[in-house]
């Protein structure tokens, strides 16, 4: 470990976060009155360095990667990537998280202390680094904190960041800010980049040319793999098949999954229109897993649904599947199963693409072999990419029924879902490729 460099200054990403972070801690009282969920993030971050330096995180002589993440769906990718660099040598985890959803990911990271980062500003983070001494700090997908590059610097600690993705209306894109973080992603030791689009946008962010490889997408590999155990014998597919009402006679599963209350209307307007023009929405069972399973947002669904007359219950209280007709909508109320409740679908519905909310996992339906229809207010290359494969259906809010109808037929539809599994394969081996150019920072 190289001893700590006092004497190089901030650059201009670490002064704005570190007046950001300031900023936030001063506000505190304030922002918690009117956003109690901010201000509780914010007091969270200003304790985490105490919670850091009361980690016993060295209890052998192996190494220590330190792995932060935004949320769960950026931390669940890095993980195929840290499983791979576990079978290259023994190594110890620490997962730092920003938002209380990156709990989700630690069962599959299975790390030896997470929680949240300091706030990133030099005090905090230096404290940070010296207590862990990580051998190699690593940023999953989107999240780079110029505070902690800053500090890994000073202690001469190689930084990475993984499956990563800049996309195209991105504000890190512009101009301003490129020119506030240049310093702070030329400070990246590896960068592994989803695809050429982001290799070619994080050059332009400042990322070094030597540093930079295009990697793929790690998450690929772990979409494939959890719909692959799912579907073993005895796997969640065949635990949810049991659970669930039997499909329509000549009828589909539909899995909306990631939910916002935008993307239930719509779904539900769907049924109502094919139930004013006959028994056409008989056909369709509905599944909808919203992206926050709230008591009180379920229990706002299940209300409309009976509003318009449509037989519902939620999953966790369905003790007999009979006791629903087999057209009914269920409410999936459980949280950190969607992966697997997809593969138990015939077609998958993605929430979050309707009104700009940010789409959501599109990698998840996609690796269960059936067709994903998302909306088009979206940045995601990913789903872009699988539309171009031939495997997702994209459409505006208006034609929704219209994205649903074009895959009814079961031929059409099996080839959707054949190539969207198609794609999946295509684009997995990022986690192997990616662990062993970290492997060479040691």
């Amino acid at each position: 470990m190289a001893r700590i460099s006092s004497a190089r200054p901030m650059n201009r990403g670490e002064c704005v976060s570190a007046v950001a972070a300031s900023l936030g801690t001063t506000l505190q009282s304030v922002i918690a009155f009117t956003r109690p969920d901010v201000g509780k993030q914010i007091l969270d971050r200003r304790q985490a360095v105490q919670a850091i330096e009361s980690w016993n995180t060295h209890q052998n002589s192996d190494r220590l990667v330190w792995l932060h993440g935004s949320s769960a769906g950026e931390l669940l990718g890095a993980t195929p990537t840290i499983n791979a660099l576990r079978k290259l040598e023994s190594l110890n985890l620490v997962v730092t998280h920003f938002s209380p959803s990156g709990a989700a990911a630690l069962d599959h990271l299975q790390p030896e202390n997470a929680g949240y980062p300091p706030l990133d500003r030099p005090s905090d983070c230096n404290r940070a680094m010296r207590t862990l001494q990580p051998d190699l700090l690593v940023f999953a997908k989107l999240d780079v904190w110029p505070g902690l590059i800053g500090a890994a610097t000073r202690f001469g600690i190689p930084c990475a960041l993984i499956n990563g993705v800049v996309r195209p209306d991105s504000s890190r894109l512009r101009p301003l800010n490129r020119w506030l973080f240049r310093q702070t992603y030329c400070g990246l030791d590896m960068v592994g980049a989803a695809d050429e689009r982001d290799a070619s946008r994080l050059i332009s962010l400042g990322v070094r040319a030597d540093a930079l490889r295009v990697t793929g997408d790690a998450a690929f590999d772990l979409a494939a793999s959890r719909a692959d155990r799912a579907s073993e014998p005895g796997g969640w597919k065949y635990k949810f098949e049991a659970a669930l009402p039997k499909r329509p006679q000549g009828g589909i599963r539909l899995i909306a999954g990631s939910t916002w209350e935008e993307d239930e209307r719509a779904l539900l307007d769907m049924l109502d229109v094919g139930r004013s023009r006959s028994s056409a929405n008989s056909w369709c069972q509905l599944v909808i897993a919203p992206h926050k399973p709230s008591e009180d947002h379920v229990d706002r669904l299940l209300a409309d649904c009976r509003m318009r007359g449509q037989p519902c219950d939620r999953f966790s209280r369905l003790s007999d599947p009979k006791t629903l007709p087999s057209n009914g909508v269920i409410v999936f109320d459980e949280v950190g199963r969607l992966a697997e409740l997809y593969t138990a679908g015939d077609v998958a519905y993605v929430g979050g693409g309707l009104e700009g909310k940010g789409l959501h996992n599109v990698l998840e339906p996609a690796s269960a072999g059936i067709p994903v229809l998302f909306g088009d207010e979206h940045d995601r290359g990913d789903a872009d990419a699988l539309v171009e494969a031939g495997g997702g259906i994209t459409f505006p809010r208006h034609a929704f029924g219209e994205g649903l109808v074009r895959i009814k037929d079961v031929r059409h539809r099996k080839f959707v879902g054949s190539r969207a599994r198609q794609f999946i394969e295509d684009g997995s081996g990022a986690g192997h490729r990616t662990a062993a150019l970290l492997a060479q920072l040691w």
